[in-house]
C-alpha cells in the first residue's frame, strides 16, 4: 500500500487537507551566518500569523466549531498527540494533578486540543507565557480556572511551584536556544517536555528562514535546525531522557524532521532558584 493510501486511512480528513495545501511548499530555506541576518530576511517577508488570526482560531475551538487549532489554522476533527499525553499523565499521577508552564503556548492550543484527556488527570493549572499582545488577548477572552496568561517565566511561577515546563515548537524560534536551556531560571523545574523540535535532515545545526504558505497566513520567521547528536549532548549533562518520540505531523518538506523529549533533572543537578524574566521572542 502506498504512503498516500496509508495516510488516507490513518489521518483525519482535516489534517489530510492541510497537508495537501502545504505539500510541495519549501518551508525552510537558505542558510544564514547568524540570527540577525536571518531575522532581517524574515522581516522583509513579513512576520508570523497575525494575532487576530490566532484569536479567531482559538474562539472557534472554544465555541466548538473547531476541534483544535495551530498557529491560526483551525482543524475540525479531533486529534491527540499520544506521546505528550503519556508524559503529562505520568507526571500528573506522581504529583496528584498537573501544574504546568506552557512557554510560548499561544492562547492555549495544546490545552484546547487535549482538554478532554487532560481533564481526567486531576486538577489542572495551565500557565501560559507569551508575548504581550497574546497575553492581553488571553486575559481578556480566555482566562478561566484552568488557563492563565503571563508575560514572563517569573510571573508564571510566582504563584507557586509547578510540575513541568512545556516547550512545544519553541526552541528553534529563540535566538539563543542553547543559552535558554542553560539559564538558571530553569533550575526550579524537575521536568521539561520539549516537543516539535526541528532537527536537520543532514544533521548540520544551522539557521534558516521558515516561510509559511499564503494559505496559512503567510509570513516568515528565523529558525534553527539542530543536529540531533549535538542537541542531545547539550541536554544530557543536566537532564536524563525519560522518553523521546518522533513528530510526523510537522514533517513537510524533507529538510527537517521533528522530535520530542521528556526530560527529568538529574539528582546531582537539582537546585531551587527563582525564575527570571524569560519571555518568548517576537
Amino acid at each position: 500500500m502506498s504512503m498516500r493510501r496509508v495516510a488516507k486511512y490513518l489521518l483525519p480528513s482535516g489534517i489530510r487537507r492541510w497537508l495537501r495545501t502545504t505539500f510541495g511548499w519549501r518551508w525552510l530555506r537558505g542558510e544564514y551566518p547568524d540570527w540577525a541576518t536571518a531575522a532581517r530576511k524574515a522581516g522583509e517577508l513579513g512576520g508570523g500569523a497575525p494575532v487576530e488570526r490566532v484569536v479567531q482560531a482559538a474562539r472557534a475551538v472554544r465555541a466548538g466549531t473547531g476541534a483544535w487549532d495551530r498557529d491560526g489554522e483551525v482543524f475540525t476533527e479531533p486529534a491527540v498527540h499520544a506521546p505528550l499525553l503519556d508524559a503529562l499523565g505520568r507526571i500528573a499521577s506522581a504529583g496528584q494533578g498537573l501544574t504546568l508552564v506552557d512557554f510560548g503556548g499561544g492562547l492555549g492550543s495544546t490545552w484546547w486540543q487535549h482538554r478532554r484527556e487532560l481533564s481526567e488527570l486531576g486538577p489542572i493549572d495551565w500557565r501560559i507565557v507569551e508575548l504581550p499582545a497574546l497575553v492581553a488577548a488571553g486575559r481578556r477572552e480566555f482566562s478561566d480556572a484552568t488557563l492563565s496568561f503571563h508575560d514572563s517565566l517569573a510571573a508564571a511561577t510566582a504563584r507557586g511551584r509547578v510540575n513541568v515546563l512545556l516547550l512545544s515548537s519553541v526552541l528553534q524560534y529563540l535566538e539563543s536556544p542553547q543559552a535558554f536551556l542553560r539559564d538558571p531560571a530553569l533550575d526550579g523545574f524537575s521536568d521539561i517536555i520539549l516537543d516539535r523540535v526541528a532537527l536537520a535532515a543532514d544533521a548540520r545545526t544551522r539557521i534558516v528562514v521558515q516561510h509559511t504558505p499564503p494559505s496559512l497566513g503567510g509570513g516568515a520567521s528565523p529558525c534553527w535546525l539542530f543536529g540531533r547528536t549535538g542537541f542531545e549532548a547539550l541536554l544530557t549533562p543536566t537532564w536524563s531522557i525519560v522518553s523521546q518520540w518522533r513528530v510526523d505531523f510537522d514533517e513537510l518538506d524533507g529538510t527537517a524532521s521533528y522530535a520530542g523529549w521528556w526530560l527529568r533533572r538529574r539528582e546531582s543537578q537539582k537546585a531551587d532558584a527563582p525564575a527570571r524574566s524569560l519571555t518568548p521572542r517576537p
